[in-house]
């Protein structure tokens, strides 16, 4: 199984994405800690808004490129679960590889869901400590508030990447990309719909209200932290549960099309 999680590895240039993305993290969190967020004061970068909230706009400076990070990471893995079986299916040496070892569907499929798996909790990981760096030199107030809201929202977000893998990795080990996205298109349009009804026939209301969503956001998270970050430990376990159903049924009909 080794062999091909290295094979996975190389097919999602794995090496070149480990040295932007340690390259990113290590200069964002080098930078902060050159620039703490007591530095704001003197460097005129804090002001307060119509709500009177006061905002440090050199501890948001470093807030933001982390937020993209995390929202980033969702699209690596999905473009991951595409290019393991696009890598396999396109080039026949590997292909023939792949066919000449003495690996049974098990361990085929098996090995991408490791590979997987430890991509994501590696990437997480590496967002925690990332986030850890950035709040010990930010300025208590409003900024750091959103700054641990996102480092709880790092769980939630391993649950999404691990449910979007429950559904991908099936798709395009079983039928392949092109079918594959074509089956993403339609639960999209599908979920896009539902949406759309909802928006229709439900209470918009709270859409025109003055008070910004961000900050009552904020306030409900505030005052239910203690749930959401027990419900934030809870889902991971469940969409692991999740990941070995995955597992086992596209093992079955894997080894069924070998037959």
């Amino acid at each position: 199984m080794g062999g091909l999680m290295y094979k996975d590895f190389v097919a999602i240039k794995g090496k070149r994405i480990c040295i932007i993305l340690l390259s990113a993290i290590a200069l964002l969190c080098i930078l902060r800690v050159i620039f703490p967020g007591g530095m704001a004061e003197g460097l005129e970068m804090v002001f307060v808004n119509d709500q009177g909230i006061r905002i440090n706009t050199l501890d948001l400076m470093f807030v933001m490129p982390y937020i993209c990070i995390i929202f980033s990471i969702v699209c690596f893995i999905d473009m991951w679960c595409a290019r393991l079986s696009e890598a396999d299916e396109s080039c026949s040496r590997i292909k023939n590889y792949v066919c000449s070892l003495p690996v049974s569907a098990n361990s085929y499929v098996a090995s991408k869901y490791v590979f997987i798996t430890i991509a994501t909790y590696v990437l997480i990981s590496l967002l925690s400590i990332t986030g850890i760096v950035l709040a010990a030199f930010a300025e208590e107030g409003y900024v750091l508030d959103i700054l641990r809201m996102f480092e709880v929202m790092v769980l939630p977000v391993t649950s999404l990447l691990i449910l979007v893998a429950s559904i991908e990795l099936p798709l395009y080990i079983l039928i392949g990309r092109e079918k594959g996205n074509l089956v993403k298109v339609a639960i999209a349009l599908l979920f896009v719909f539902v949406l759309i009804g909802f928006m229709l026939f439900a209470d918009m209301n709270w859409l025109s209200e003055k008070e910004q969503f961000l900050v009552k956001f904020l306030n409900w998270y505030t005052k239910y932290q203690t749930e959401v970050t027990i419900a934030s430990y809870l889902t991971p376990v469940i969409d692991l549960v999740i990941l070995y159903l995955s597992y086992r049924i596209t093992v079955f009909f894997k080894a069924r099309q070998e037959a």
